[in-house]
């Protein structure tokens, strides 16, 4: 079952559950789904998603035939997510 992370200033962003899992626990900011993020914590989750993006081995993930792609590829829709609703003090929420 995939996971979709909305905020009101930027596109939906869904990733298959075992990916959005992993990003969950990058962002260290709860782990259930559902959950949300409120607009004044948002900055914290950005912090922690990006520190722990960053203690991470950049572990790949092979799609059958796909190519590999990187934990850090992957996470780029989700911390520009992050980023808009920072900037425009909006929650973030998922399910």
């Amino acid at each position: 079952m995939p996971i979709t992370f909305t905020t009101k200033s930027y596109a939906d962003i869904t990733m298959l559950n075992d990916v959005g899992k992993i990003m969950l626990e990058l962002i260290d900011f709860g782990h259930l789904v559902p959950g949300a993020i409120a607009a004044k914590d948002v900055n914290q989750a950005l912090t922690n998603f990006q520190k722990n993006l960053a203690n991470e081995n950049d572990l790949v993930e092979e799609e059958g035939d796909q190519p590999l792609i990187s934990l850090n590829t992957r996470a780029v829709p989700l911390l520009k997510l992050l980023n808009s609703a920072k900037e425009n003090g909006n929650n973030v929420s998922w399910c």
